[in-house]
């Protein structure tokens, strides 16, 4: 480097939206959409498009566009806000940016949106504490992201971003989603959630990075202070295990009020036996052997059908690489004879299981 040469801060806009973090961000924005009518006529122009997003984003005059509503049923009705692909390009570049400040404080045995984790280490953990503790308890927050408190979320950006110029542009993309506040906790006035602002949007990466950073002092709670070894999340989904049934309910008691800090409502819990069986992400985890949830198994029908019904649309291929997707997601359970019955279900294997149990 020569000398004297000034050095860019790396959350610095001029690094975060550098013409090659765009052209990156892009790149993963369109994986799996190149052929969606918006992803193409975006990317028939890409450089001057991307150009054009840093200098807006450089002077200070970008602003999120209004998303398009989509409602989905799978597995229970929720309103999905789909960016544009011009937006999503600016979160992808803004993500690059905050994974590795999330990354820094983050503990160990946090899953989601995170590389070389998700929900099949998440199983892997869930299978290694249901084998070596008596009792777990499942706490999970109600309605997640539409209670996600902006105030929260902007404390959180202070101390994760020091560029102020991100920080802001984090800001306004957060605004952008909100709505007034309707959930009471405990220690609110009448006008107090009235007052404020929540939600994030469904459908966004950056909803769901904000998203799994905001439980993240209740993580640091449970293993920094509470000493509990046997904790992990999944977003909003947490496992507690232990072998004290009376020291776990006053753990989660612990963990309930921090959601209260948070302006968070958990769901009614309780401590139940592992040798029950424990459900987390799909799966339900016994002691000895993990199966597919009955809801899951369900949804995956309804999917495949769906397919086979419009392969004319999709191509043998298509309905081959859905078939794929689902067999791969249940091998992580004992499924051998699920897999079978599937196959038959759907007209594409004649005869009975092949004796020899699952594997």
């Amino acid at each position: 480097m020569a000398q004297g040469a000034a050095v860019t801060h790396p959350l610095a806009l001029d690094a975060v939206f550098s013409f090659a973090a765009l052209w990156a961000a892009a790149a993963r924005a369109s994986r799996g959409r190149r052929l969606q009518p918006s992803v193409a006529r975006f990317r028939l122009d890409l450089e001057p498009q991307l150009l054009a997003i840093r200098r807006a984003v450089l002077a200070g005059t970008w602003r999120p566009s209004p998303t398009r509503a989509l409602l989905v049923r799978d597995p229970k009705p929720r309103r999905i806000a789909v960016p544009t692909f011009g937006d999503r390009v600016v979160h992808h570049c803004v993500g690059a940016a905050l994974e590795p400040c999330h990354e820094r404080r983050m503990i160990a045995d946090s899953y989601a949106c995170r590389r070389a984790l998700g929900t099949h280490a998440a199983l892997r953990k869930a299978t290694a504490w249901a084998r070596t503790y008596r009792w777990w308890v499942r706490l999970d927050v109600a309605q997640y992201f539409p209670s996600i408190d902006h105030a929260v979320v902007r404390e959180q950006l202070a101390r994760d971003l020091p560029d102020i110029p991100l920080r802001a542009l984090c800001e306004r993309i957060l605004a952008a989603g909100g709505r007034p506040g309707t959930l009471y906790v405990p220690g609110d006035d009448l006008f107090a959630p009235h007052a404020r602002t929540v939600g994030l949007p469904l459908g966004s990466l950056l909803s769901q990075l904000f998203a799994n950073r905001y439980l993240d002092p209740v993580d640091h709670l449970v293993k920094d202070r509470l000493h509990l070894r046997g904790y992990l999340r999944y977003m909003d989904d947490m496992l507690l295990f232990h072998d004290d049934r009376r020291a776990l309910e006053e753990v989660a008691r612990r963990v309930e009020d921090a959601c209260h800090g948070l302006r968070l409502r958990l769901h009614a819990w309780c401590v139940q036996p592992t040798a029950a069986g424990v459900g987390f992400v799909g799966y339900r985890v016994m002691p000895d052997h993990v199966r597919v949830r009955r809801t899951s198994v369900n949804r995956a029908l309804r999917r495949l059908r769906w397919q086979l019904r419009h392969v004319g649309d999709l191509g043998d291929e298509g309905v081959r690489a859905g078939l794929r997707a689902v067999f791969a997601h249940w091998r992580h359970a004992q499924s051998w004879r699920l897999r079978a019955r599937t196959l038959r279900r759907l007209g594409l294997l004649a005869g009975d299981d092949t004796p020899g149990g699952d594997r």
